[in-house]
């Protein structure tokens, strides 16, 4: 089996996903019959040409064979992950102990816990629920809660940012598409897997941050 990424394929404006999956398989010359899974790698709007303007994609195939060689067309073996390799020799005597509820905090815990680590994680703010009516009364107060406002509680100061993740692409290990998947699996939408400038927006970082507490907790 292959993966298969077909790049540069346009559409216009109007016309659906399916025509780039279509002219996709055309571009690279698959047979459909071959085909064991398709999906959006990549997606933009290209706007450089006024009065013709674009959908960019980038299409990815899980294929039985394939052995063309075709412009636009990059051959894997298989589709990137991040593979989590341990590098401890010993096993913990205790529990570890995450300082911190932010954005790495919330990794490393949601991590530790898919492991079945058991981490014990100290926050000094609130839980999103109560931390939202924090902040609303600060807004419309100016009354500080100095352990708990935009800065501090679940999630860190990005639960309150507008849910802009921009990212580099220079990602060897595959870390940046499994937080995207995380977020996926925790309520984001799941157009962020692939958009250019993926987006998930307050309302929903704070539904997403909240399931990744409760997985933590599901796990001990």
């Amino acid at each position: 089996m292959k993966f298969i990424k077909v790049s540069n394929i346009k559409i216009n404006v109007d016309e659906s996903v399916d025509k780039a999956f279509e002219k996709a398989i055309k571009e690279a010359g698959i047979n459909n019959k071959d085909i064991i899974e398709q999906k959006i790698v990549k997606y933009s709007i290209d706007a450089r040409h006024k009065g013709s303007i674009k959908k960019l994609y980038t299409i990815g195939f899980k294929i039985k064979k394939y052995n063309k060689n075709r412009k636009n067309v990059v051959v894997l073996d298989r589709e990137p992950e991040y593979e989590f390799v341990p590098t401890g020799t010993e096993k913990l005597k205790n529990r570890p102990v995450i300082v911190g509820f932010g954005p790495a905090g919330m990794f490393c815990g949601y991590m530790l816990a898919m492991y079945g680590y058991k981490p014990i994680i100290v926050e000094r703010g609130s839980k999103v629920d109560q931390r939202l009516k924090k902040i609303e009364e600060f807004w419309s107060t100016g009354k500080l809660d100095e352990n708990s406002n935009v800065q501090f509680g679940e999630g860190g100061a990005g639960t309150f940012s507008d849910g802009k993740l921009n990212t580099g692409i220079k990602d060897k290990e595959n870390r940046i598409n499994l937080v995207l998947k995380t977020f996926v699996e925790n309520g984001a939408k799941e157009n962020i897997l692939y958009d250019a400038k993926p987006h998930v927006g307050t309302d929903i970082l704070s539904v997403v941050v909240k399931n990744m507490r409760k997985y933590i907790e599901s796990k001990g």
